[in-house]
């Protein structure tokens, strides 16, 4: 037999939100109005080469894309509240199992029902991510924009449809789940140090004949990732072979939430002042640096595009895209 269970959570982590400066993702918010096929619910600009972020609030969400070959990876945004089985997936791949975006309320938190669980519409956009590590090796990712260190709060995350029919029926590339099979998602946060630690998410499991599905929006606790500059997804099936996973490397996601870093008293705060620190405004594309006077720019191919000896400058010159900043023992990812 098939259980199917929606997660829920407690309601007292989102009560206290408005009163700890929580910055919850709203992609009613983005900096460039979204629009959407009316067949399948994608944003318009997916197949679009030149849209390289999808920008909300603090949050740049990575996308990438190869329009000549229908093929993008990443993410992207959908207001498809489909999730029925479809046989043409590669066209229908924009949805989710849980019909719809999270609802926010009047104070901007996380709408909940009387059971606990978040209250879901069609009408309201969410990210759909393609996470195939074949593509790059952070293969979704979402850059915090202000150049700042956050405290990860949490996340809510759901299966995509194609992936959900796949591990339930199997498709022309995957076979459906059995016994011992795992669906995973691991969420990576990376602070200003590089440091990197990371949370496991299982989203669907085959045990004792009982297959287990995130049907509904499941929220993840992230906490444990500490301070964030940096958040990165990964997914792996144990069904692969030997080109990588065989079930389809999608999922879901709404209402990200960090707040901003608890700030450093005595001891704490004078060793964090001997480390240099990076920050990016992209609204003027302008790199400041505290205690470092030179830096350097490199590409996501590892390629050194600029260096610079002051403490101030800017990456207007540069190409739109994905970059890296190294000053001193600190580095920071931007996009331009």
């Amino acid at each position: 037999m098939r259980s199917f269970i929606i997660a829920v959570f407690s309601a007292l982590a989102l009560l206290a939100s408005a009163q700890n400066n929580i910055i919850t993702l709203d992609l009613s918010n983005t900096e460039i109005p979204l629009e959407f096929d009316s067949e399948n619910g994608a944003w318009t600009g997916t197949y679009n080469d030149d849209e390289y972020t999808i920008d909300s609030q603090i949050y740049t969400f990575l996308h990438n894309s190869m329009g000549d070959y229908n093929t993008w990876w990443g993410f992207t945004v959908s207001n498809s509240a489909d999730n029925s089985k479809r046989e043409d997936f590669l066209t229908y791949q924009f949805s989710n199992m849980a019909k719809g975006g999270i609802v926010l309320d009047e104070n901007g938190s996380v709408k909940l029902d009387e059971f606990g669980a978040p209250v879901v519409s069609p009408s309201i956009p969410y990210l759909v991510a393609f996470a195939n590590s074949y593509f790059a090796q952070h293969p979704a990712e979402v850059v915090m924009s202000d150049g700042e260190d956050h405290e990860a709060v949490g996340v809510y995350v759901c299966l995509n449809s194609y992936t959900f029919y796949s591990v339930s029926d199997g498709d022309g590339f995957a076979r459906a789940f059995n016994n011992g099979d795992k669906y995973t998602l691991t969420i990576h946060g990376v602070n200003s140090r590089d440091e990197e630690k990371s949370i496991d998410v299982q989203l669907a499991a085959y045990a004792n004949g009982d297959l287990t599905t995130t049907r509904g929006w499941k929220y993840v606790d992230l906490s444990e990732l500490g301070e964030v500059n940096t958040i990165w997804f990964s997914v792996k099936s144990t069904d692969s072979g030997a080109y990588g996973d065989n079930t389809p490397s999608y999922f879901c996601l709404d209402k990200l939430m960090v707040k901003p870093a608890k700030s450093t008293t005595g001891a704490e705060s004078e060793a964090v002042s001997k480390g240099a620190k990076i920050s990016y405004d992209k609204a003027d594309a302008m790199v400041r640096l505290v205690n470092a006077d030179f830096a350097i720019v490199y590409d996501v191919a590892g390629n050194k595009v600029m260096s610079v000896e002051a403490s101030e400058f800017s990456v207007a010159s540069l190409d739109h895209g994905i970059y890296v900043v190294r000053a001193g023992n600190a580095s920071r990812k931007i996009a331009r």
